[in-house]
């Protein structure tokens, strides 16, 4: 949410948003209008219960419908077509092990499927299919967006600067490391088709961590201002009259009806 702050307040527009796993709770509720201030008590009132319900089951043993049951009332009724920027949710279907960019029908379940942990939370069905989290296919869905003809990317990337991780002290912290080694096999090819990269050291932070939300936030905030000056470079590169004209057209061409509905 710092990113967002940062380029909003350098008046860089935000044309197509997507986001994988928790970002895909910023990227719905950003393209939903939000203003900053709002979205960061939003953060701030985030905790470990509001996102989990204990369910055992042979599958996991948390569900992630506390999740669901959050966008619905941070974003009531909302579906991708009332949005006001264009976003993707991307989630990872079970049954091929491929990347699934949600366009279109309710943000809620989309956005549940694409932030439910496998071996701990329960896969979400959507349209008779199994999803788990985005970052098993996708961690940085930088390949999403490029699908719909954006010509300058900027990619979040939240995942450990340190190659080494620290020994985990429980069973959660070691999910979360496997789940990070094969986002790893993923993620670098996506920072590699991003124009931009930004990259926060959380290396001092755990994934769940609801108490240091602030410290979090300004984190993101001055790692993107101090990448605000290449941003707008590529922009303006991207954005030149003849290059907006062509990405237009293609997007009237290609994007009516790319991505995945949920019914």
């Amino acid at each position: 949410m710092g990113v967002v702050r940062a380029l909003r307040e350098a008046m860089l527009p935000i044309s197509f948003i997507s986001g994988t796993s928790g970002g895909s709770i910023v990227a719905a509720i950003t393209a939903s209008g939000a203003d900053t201030k709002h979205m960061e008590q939003i953060a701030a009132g985030l905790s470990w219960r509001k996102l989990a319900r204990i369910k055992l089951s042979r599958l996991g043993f948390v569900s992630s419908s506390p999740i669901e049951q959050f966008i619905e009332k941070v974003l009531p009724g909302v579906r991708f077509e009332h949005l006001r920027i264009p976003c993707a949710v991307t989630a990872t279907d079970l049954l091929s092990g491929r990347a699934a960019a949600f366009t279109r029908g309710p943000v809620a379940r989309a956005v549940r499927a694409s932030c439910s942990i496998p071996q701990i939370y329960l896969p979400v069905e959507i349209n008779g299919r199994p999803y788990v989290d985005g970052g098993l296919a996708q961690y940085l869905p930088v390949e999403t967006v490029r699908s719909f003809g954006e010509q300058c990317t900027v990619a979040v990337h939240l995942g450990p600067v340190c190659e080494e991780y620290e020994p985990p002290e429980n069973l959660l912290q070691l999910i979360i490391q496997v789940t990070n080694m094969i986002a790893k096999q993923n993620v670098m090819d996506s920072m590699a088709r991003a124009d931009v990269v930004i990259h926060p050291n959380v290396d001092d932070y755990s994934s769940f961590d609801f108490r240091n939300t602030n410290e979090l936030i300004e984190l993101g905030y001055e790692t993107a201002r101090a990448q605000i000056p290449r941003i707008r470079e590529v922009w303006d590169r991207a954005n030149r009259p003849w290059r907006r004209l062509l990405t237009r057209s293609r997007l009237a061409r290609h994007n009516h009806n790319r991505g995945v509905g949920v019914r």
